[in-house]
């Protein structure tokens, strides 16, 4: 078994919360779940957490600072999200997450190998994964992290992606590539060729580390400007790509839109409020308007991309509790 089996294999089995009405195992759950995802993906930050285990925010923090007093985690200031803050494992922690997980993480607790430039980026795939997780539409993944230590930290490998997942239904494993600036996407049909090429080879391999692409963003723009990309690329008389391969792409690398709003929110909002007490920091009533014109024209135009924009709209209403 390698390390991507190894890491798929323990990556959930501390993520699921069960007996909610324990009071004397909950706690420890909560615990054992923070550690876990702070150990899989090396970074944290207490929306994350609080995401994924369903709490508020005053709950978070009182789980968050107990996890520090046991020296198990660190919190470090920064700039670089909305929290103004992420979490790391002290080496007490690291040693507890590879007992939890039952493998080596590589990990060590030098907060200078965060990189801050690429924390919304890394805290944004790890809302798709976690959502997937508790929606149990996987049965497990690896991170990126996982995945650089299988390639031996190559950072250059052509195979390394942001994340891959095991489906529950298929048992088919997908990569996980995250969009968080539009750089690749403008005028950039070298690179763009590249990075379908870099996918392909996957698909067309028999040993290939995963069968499927899945693309995320904050905007959907983001990924329009990528379908669109593609599209040109296709279209080129002198593409490099054959109508097989061509055919092979368009069916396997699959754009995510309805989580657009939900990332949006999360992580680059930067009016979202932090406390519990939200209707103070949003209008409602600009909320409610807003969505019976979408229904409204959903209906009218039976229009699939208004469709999209309705669904991500109420899942962003779900996030900022206005909607059930």
């Amino acid at each position: 078994m390698n390390y991507i089996d190894r890491a798929i294999e323990s990556s959930i089995r501390n993520l699921h919360i069960t007996n909610k009405s324990d009071p004397a195992s909950i706690g420890i759950q909560r615990e054992n779940a923070t550690i876990a995802i702070t150990g899989i993906f090396g970074v944290t930050c207490k929306t994350v957490i609080q995401r994924h285990l369903e709490l508020s925010r005053e709950a978070v923090n009182k789980l968050v600072n107990r996890l520090k007093k046991k020296q198990i985690v660190a919190i470090h200031p920064t700039f670089a999200n909305q929290d103004r803050n992420f979490i790391v494992l002290t080496n007490q922690g690291i040693r507890e997450a590879e007992f939890l997980l039952n493998r080596e993480l590589h990990l060590r607790s030098d907060v200078s190998r965060v990189n801050e430039r690429n924390l919304l980026h890394d805290l944004s795939v790890q809302i798709v994964i976690l959502d997937l997780v508790k929606a149990n539409k996987i049965t497990g993944f690896a991170s990126e992290r996982d995945i650089a230590i299988q390639l031996e930290n190559r950072a250059n490998d052509p195979r390394l992606v942001d994340a891959l997942v095991v489906d529950a239904n298929t048992g088919c494993r997908i990569a996980i590539e995250m969009e968080a600036s539009n750089a690749k996407n403008k005028s950039n049909g070298d690179l763009r060729a590249k990075i379908l090429s870099k996918y392909l080879q996957e698909f067309e391999s028999d040993d290939g580390l995963y069968e499927f692409v899945y693309m995320y963003s904050h905007p959907q723009r983001f990924l329009t400007q990528i379908e669109k990309a593609h599209a040109r690329l296709f279209a080129n008389t002198r593409s490099s790509f054959t109508e097989s391969q061509q055919a092979t792409l368009t069916s396997q690398i699959k754009f995510q839109h309805n989580q657009c709003d939900v990332i949006y929110e999360l992580m680059f909002n930067s009016k979202r409020p932090l406390g519990d007490d939200k209707s103070q920091s949003i209008s409602r009533e600009a909320f409610f308007t807003e969505l019976a014109k979408l229904e409204a024209l959903a209906q009218s135009s039976k229009d699939r991309i208004v469709e999209i924009r309705l669904e991500g709209f109420r899942d962003g209403g779900r996030v900022l509790g206005l909607l059930d």
